[in-house]
């Protein structure tokens, strides 16, 4: 398990960063820069535009914490949450299938599947978590 850890980490990682966003801009003097949008704005003294890298999580209509809590639970947590329980769940099977009926090595991977289904549970019901503290929040208020 310890051998392959660096792996599995290096493969998380890259994985993570594969998902970034790249945005490209015309060159000055190439060409004509499109007029920017909402929430986008120009260098000063350049026709380079910029695009913010996070967008107001209240632009949506929400102005209190719930409302930020609920849009970094929504877009960052839940993605990320879910490619990490499928990577732990291909994880376990390979422990199941790398087992080869030892006993010890089935119990071992019957734990990791069943700590990754408890985290799966918790990560989908999270948003349910999310709305009972916030109407009890609500409800002290």
């Amino acid at each position: 398990m310890k051998k392959y850890l660096p792996g599995i980490l290096a493969v998380i990682f890259l994985l993570m960063i594969s998902v970034s966003v790249a945005y490209a801009q015309p060159a000055p003097g190439s060409g004509t820069v499109p007029a920017n949008p909402p929430g986008h704005g120009t260098v000063p003294g350049s026709n380079v535009s910029v695009t913010p890298i996070l967008t107001n999580p209240f632009s949506k209509g929400g102005n209190s914490l719930i409302d930020l809590f609920n849009a970094i639970l929504k877009n960052i947590v839940l993605p990320i949450g879910g490619v990490i329980i499928i990577l732990a769940f291909i994880y376990s099977g390979f422990l199941y299938v790398s087992a080869q009926g030892d006993e010890n090595k089935v119990s071992t991977a019957h734990r990791a599947f069943l700590y990754t289904a408890v985290g799966a549970a918790i990560l989908l019901g999270a948003e349910a978590i999310s709305v009972v503290i916030s109407n009890t929040i609500s409800s002290l208020k």
